[in-house]
C-alpha cells in the first residue's frame, strides 16, 4: 500500500495576518503505549499544541515515521508505506523549527524548537489500487506562534495602509515604524505597500533596545518597543504620527507580534496616478543621499557605516533592482500615456583624471539616459485563454522596449502571452487589465562602468604575487547621480526625483598567491623546512574583508592572526583596498614568514579568501598546495 499524506502549515500574526511556515522539518510518530489514541485524533489541535524539550524529542526519536520540509509556502508531502512502517494507521505530528520565517539575524543567541502539533487519523481517499491519498491544513494560533517568534528573537508588525476617506489601499507607500525613546527614538524598519496596502516590517530586539551609551547600557526599561508610524508616497509624507502615539495604550510595550491599520489624511483618490521612485533594491532613496536618516551616505554607499554597499550585477538579477512605480496614464490628462526613464551621471576628479586615493566629487553636468536593462517584471496583464480560464500574464520588459532615449510606455504595450494550447497571442496593456510590480528597472550597471577600461585587464600575474599594485593599476571609486523622469507622450514632464549619489562597482577583485618555496619547482615538497614565505596580493576598491589560512584535512592549522587578515571595520575605512606581502626576493625569503616547524608531514593548504562590499554578493577564495 501506498499512502501520499500532503498538507500546509501556517502560523497567525494576529486575526488578520498569518504567514507560511516555510523552511521548517515536518516529523511524523507513531502513537507510543499509553497514549489514548481515539482522544488525541478528535481534540482541538489548540489543546495539544505544546513545546517539548531536547530530552522529549530523543525519547520519541524510535517512534518516528518520516520527516520532510515545507516549501516556501509551508506545503509538504509525505510518500509513506511499507518502507516507513506504515499502514494508514493515525500518528503524531511535530514540527521541528531552526529558525522562523524572515527573522532578521541579531546578537541573540537562539535555539532550534520542537513542538507538537496534534495527532491526525487522515481520512484516506484511494486514488489508484494500492494508493491513498489524504489532505490536512493547519494555521498555528496566534497566540502560540507569537511566542515561539519570540524565541527566536523575531518580531514583527504587519499593517494595511488606506485613506482616511473612504478606505482605499495606498499602495507602493514606505511605512517606517519608530519606537520612541527617552533618549533617541529608534528606527525599526520601513516596508513598502502592495497593491492592497497591506506591509511588513521585520525586526529584532536589538533595533529597539541597543541605546547610544551601548555596550555600557544595552537595554531599554521596557519589554518591547513603543510604536509611532509614518508613510511616504514618492517623496512626500502622506503620513506623520506625532511620536507621543507610541505611549498611548495599544501601542505602547507592544509584543513579538503587532497588527495596526494606518490611513492617510492627505491621499485622495487612487494613488496608482502618483509616480515615485522608491528604493534600490531594498534601500530608500527617501531622504536624499547624506541626509539625516538617509539609507545612503552623502558618498553614495548604502545600509549605514557598517554595511556601506556598492551596487554591481553580480547578484541573482544581473542588474540594479530599482523600485517605484509609473501610472499608465497622467492623472491631469487620462488620454495620455505616461513614460519614464532613468538618466544617469558620473562624479569626476579635480583636476581631471581617475584618483583612486579619494572620492570623485565633481558633480555631473552631463546626463545620459539608461538604455540597457536586465529582464524586468514590471506587472500582469490579465487575459482569458483558449479554455476560458482568466488569469495573468508576465509583462516582462527588456532593453528592445525602450526607445532610443531610454523611454519605456506600458500604456499599449503587446504581451506575448501563453493560451494554453500550444499557441500564443498578444494582449495590449489597458487599464482595465494590467496590474503593476513595484519594479521599474533592473538596470544593467556594467555597461555604464564599462565605459572605462579596466586598469589590469588580465589581472595580476602569479609571478607578480606578493607586490602592491601601483596607482595607475589600482581602479578607483566610481561615484555616479542617477534621475527618474516621468514625462506624457506630448511631452509635458509630470514627475522627477533624484538620487545624489550611488556607488556601481563591477571591477574584479585583483589577486595573485604564490609561495617563495615552490617558486622554481611547484611540485617540490616543503620537507623540513620551518618556515614557508607566503606572496599574496588582493585588491579592490571596496574590498569588505581578506583572511589566510593554512589547513589540512583536520582543520585550520594557522589562522589568523598571526597569519595576515584586513577588514573594511572597524572605521569604517573606505579606502581599505585590502593588502600584500611583499614581493619575491632573491634569497626566497620574501613575502610573509609563517612558522610551519611544529607542523607534522602531511599535504597543506594555503587559502586567501576574500568578500566584496557588492550588496548580495558572497565571498570567494583561492588556494595554492604543499607538501611537508
Amino acid at each position: 500500500m501506498s499512502y501520499v499524506f500532503r498538507g500546509r502549515l501556517c502560523g497567525y500574526l494576529c486575526e488578520e495576518c498569518d504567514e507560511p511556515l516555510s523552511d521548517v522539518v515536518v516529523r511524523l510518530y507513531k502513537n507510543r503505549k499509553g497514549q489514548n489514541v481515539t482522544a488525541l485524533a478528535v481534540a482541538d489541535p489548540g489543546q495539544t499544541l505544546n513545546l517539548i524539550s531536547d530530552d522529549e524529542s530523543k525519547a520519541k526519536s524510535s517512534s518516528l515515521i518520516a520527516e520532510t520540509r515545507t516549501d516556501a509556502n509551508g506545503n509538504f508531502t509525505f510518500e509513506l508505506g511499507s518502507k516507513q512502517g506504515y499502514a494508514g494507521e493515525a500518528f503524531e505530528i511535530d514540527v521541528y523549527c531552526g529558525t522562523v520565517p524572515r527573522r532578521k539575524p541579531g546578537r541573540k543567541q537562539v535555539q532550534a524548537r520542537q513542538f507538537s502539533v496534534t495527532t491526525v487519523q487522515p481520512a484516506w481517499k484511494q486514488i489508484n489500487d494500492g494508493e491513498f491519498l489524504a489532505a490536512w491544513e493547519y494555521c498555528l494560533p496566534w497566540r502560540f506562534w507569537c511566542y515561539l517568534r519570540g524565541l527566536f528573537d523575531a518580531w514583527v508588525i504587519c499593517g494595511r495602509l488606506t485613506t482616511c476617506d473612504g478606505g482605499t489601499p495606498i499602495p507602493g507607500a514606505v511605512v517606517s515604524a519608530f519606537d520612541v525613546d527617552w533618549i533617541q527614538d529608534d528606527p525599526l524598519g520601513s516596508a513598502t505597500t502592495d497593491l492592497n496596502g497591506h506591509f511588513r516590517i521585520d525586526y529584532n530586539s536589538a533595533d529597539f533596545e541597543l541605546t547610544p551609551f551601548s555596550p555600557f547600557l544595552d537595554f531599554e526599561w521596557v519589554g518591547g518597543p513603543d510604536v509611532y508610524f509614518t508613510a511616504k508616497l514618492g517623496s512626500n509624507f502622506i503620513l506623520q504620527e506625532d511620536r507621543s502615539k507610541g505611549r498611548t495604550t495599544g501601542r505602547q510595550n507592544i509584543g513579538p507580534c503587532f497588527c495596526v491599520n494606518l490611513c492617510s489624511p492627505t491621499v485622495v483618490g487612487t494613488p496608482e496616478t502618483q509616480p515615485h521612485w522608491n528604493k534600490v533594491w531594498e534601500f530608500s532613496i527617501y531622504p536624499d543621499a547624506g541626509q539625516p536618516g538617509s539609507s545612503f551616505s552623502a558618498e553614495g554607499y548604502a545600509g549605514g557605516p557598517n554595511s556601506s554597499f556598492v551596487f554591481g550585477d553580480a547578484n541573482y538579477r544581473g542588474g540594479v533592482l530599482l523600485r517605484g512605480n509609473c501610472p499608465l496614464t497622467n492623472a491631469a490628462d487620462p488620454s495620455k500615456a505616461l513614460q519614464y526613464r532613468f538618466m544617469i551621471g558620473e562624479y569626476t576628479w579635480s583636476p581631471p583624471g581617475d584618483d583612486p586615493t579619494s572620492f570623485p566629487s565633481v558633480a555631473p553636468t552631463v546626463f545620459n539616459p539608461v538604455t540597457q536593462i536586465r529582464s524586468t517584471t514590471v506587472g500582469y496583464v490579465y487575459y482569458t485563454d483558449a479554455h476560458g480560464v482568466y488569469g495573468p500574464g508576465d509583462v516582462v520588459i527588456t532593453s528592445a522596449d525602450l526607445d532610443p532615449n531610454g523611454w519605456i510606455t506600458l500604456l499599449g504595450h503587446n504581451v506575448t502571452v501563453d493560451m494554453h494550447d500550444g499557441t500564443t497571442s498578444s494582449v495590449a496593456i489597458s487599464e482595465s487589465n494590467f496590474l503593476r510590480t513595484d519594479e521599474l528597472m533592473v538596470m544593467a550597471s556594467a555597461v555604464i562602468t564599462s565605459a572605462h577600461a579596466p586598469k589590469l585587464p588580465g589581472g595580476l600575474p602569479k609571478s607578480d604575487a606578493g607586490r602592491a599594485l601601483t596607482n595607475a593599476e589600482k581602479e578607483p571609486i566610481r561615484r555616479y547621480r542617477l534621475r527618474f523622469e516621468v514625462q506624457d507622450t506630448t511631452p509635458t514632464p509630470v514627475f522627477s526625483d533624484t538620487l545624489s549619489s550611488i556607488i556601481l562597482d563591477n571591477s574584479p577583485v585583483i589577486f595573485a598567491l604564490d609561495l617563495e618555496e615552490l617558486r622554481t619547482n611547484a611540485c617540490n615538497p616543503l620537507g623540513g623546512a620551518p618556515t614557508v614565505h607566503i606572496l599574496y596580493t588582493v585588491d579592490h576598491p571596496h574590498l569588505n574583508n581578506f583572511s589566510m589560512a593554512i589547513s589540512n584535512n583536520s582543520g585550520t592549522v594557522h589562522g589568523a592572526p598571526p597569519m595576515p587578515r584586513g577588514s573594511f571595520l572597524p572605521g569604517p575605512n573606505f579606502f581599505f583596498r585590502g593588502g600584500n606581502s611583499g614581493p619575491h626576493n632573491g634569497s626566497n625569503t620574501g613575502g610573509f614568514a609563517q612558522d610551519i616547524s611544529m607542523d607534522p608531514p602531511c599535504a597543506y593548504s594555503v587559502s586567501l579568501a576574500w568578500s566584496t562590499r557588492q550588496y548580495l554578493t558572497s565571498g570567494t577564495s583561492t588556494q595554492i598546495l604543499y607538501c611537508k
